[in-house]
């Protein structure tokens, strides 16, 4: 159950993504290559705002996959990367307090809050510049995970670079 909960998040992160307004009106992007490298770096970046005890394990991702979806009413035949950790090494009673350090990081670093909530927590931001998008998720365990996902580029970063 829960890997099919963490597969679920994904999917709705990624999904979710490919509505970013900044891919409206879509020429060039970076390439998938640098789409998932980015990715880790900004995943790499919120973990920094987890105590030093963190500890991302990799449970699920996606290095390319279609984004068809595209609700942004882009062009077909983009791709998205997204990826999935669950985080340990930290003690279950700090759970809101680990919410409240990766808000106030983002907060610092461009992101913006697309969507809260309490009861299991949960947080999902979007970096302002570029689409990019991180969410930390909690469950009645204690257990966090922290997802992240790209925004629809073009594989080689042109256009038509899809297949």
């Amino acid at each position: 159950m829960k890997k099919r909960s963490l597969v679920s998040a994904m999917l709705l992160l990624c999904v979710a993504s490919c509505g970013s307004p900044q891919e409206a009106d879509m020429g060039n992007t970076i390439s998938i290559q640098e789409a998932n490298q980015r990715l880790e770096s900004y995943i790499q970046q919120a973990k920094s705002a987890l105590p030093a005890s963190a500890v991302l394990v990799l449970r699920g991702q996606s290095k390319e996959a279609p984004c068809d979806d595209p609700s942004d009413n882009g062009p077909k035949g983009r791709v998205v990367a997204d990826r999935g950790y669950q985080v340990t090494g930290l003690a279950a009673a700090g759970v809101s307090e680990y919410f409240s350090a990766l808000r106030s990081w983002a907060q610092n670093n461009n992101y913006q809050v697309l969507q809260e909530k309490q009861n299991p927590q949960y947080l999902w931001l979007e970096k302002r510049d570029d689409g990019f998008r991180l969410a930390l998720d909690s469950n009645e365990s204690g257990e966090l995970y922290l997802n992240g996902s790209t925004p629809c580029v073009w594989r080689d970063g042109t256009p038509g670079s899809a297949g």
